[in-house]
């Protein structure tokens, strides 16, 4: 089991959207993500938008809640971001959610990462946050049975791109 351990994260920064991130605005005050989760038995990806809050922007703080997976296999990974992602912002949530659903579904023998599906919920009021917030959950396709069907990007590409890094071992 220890090819399902969660050997590395990385974070990648942009300041404008980059491919994955489809159907986004470019604003001088976002900053766009790409995370990556790798183990012995391959990586996944996830992207998103990590801030909307201004100029200044802090990989580090933003990717401290990533330490709760490091060197955690994937189902153990998967139960902690369900136990604890009501604690992080729900852009954090999203992407991680993202990314280890795409890492399940590639060691299922399938490609899953346009096929992951948003659907809005509430929570109760003690559970804290602010509404709306999102589940997500996996769409089963026939199209998913051949690989290849999502790109995984250049790492040089990104690391040329990207404004900031951050590597958790």
């Amino acid at each position: 089991m220890n090819q399902r351990r969660l050997l590395r994260i990385e974070v990648f920064v942009f300041d404008a959207p980059w491919p994955f991130h489809q159907a986004t605005e470019s604003s001088g005050k976002c900053r766009y993500g790409v995370l990556k989760l790798t183990c012995k038995a391959g990586c996944s990806w996830g992207a998103g938008i990590l801030s909307a809050e201004g100029d200044h922007f802090d990989v580090i703080k933003w990717s401290s809640f990533l330490r709760s997976i490091r060197n955690h296999r994937l189902e153990e990974a998967i139960e902690i971001v369900q136990q604890l992602g009501a604690q992080w912002e729900p852009d954090q949530q999203e992407i991680v959610q993202t990314a280890l659903l795409d890492l399940k579904a590639k060691l299922q023998g399938k490609v899953v990462t346009s096929h992951l599906q948003m659907v809005p919920y509430s929570r109760t009021a003690g559970a804290g946050g602010t509404p709306p917030f999102r589940r997500m959950y996996y769409k089963p396709s026939s199209s998913l049975l051949h690989k290849g069907s999502w790109q995984e990007p250049d790492i040089a590409e990104l690391m040329d791109r990207s404004i900031a890094y951050f590597s958790i071992l």
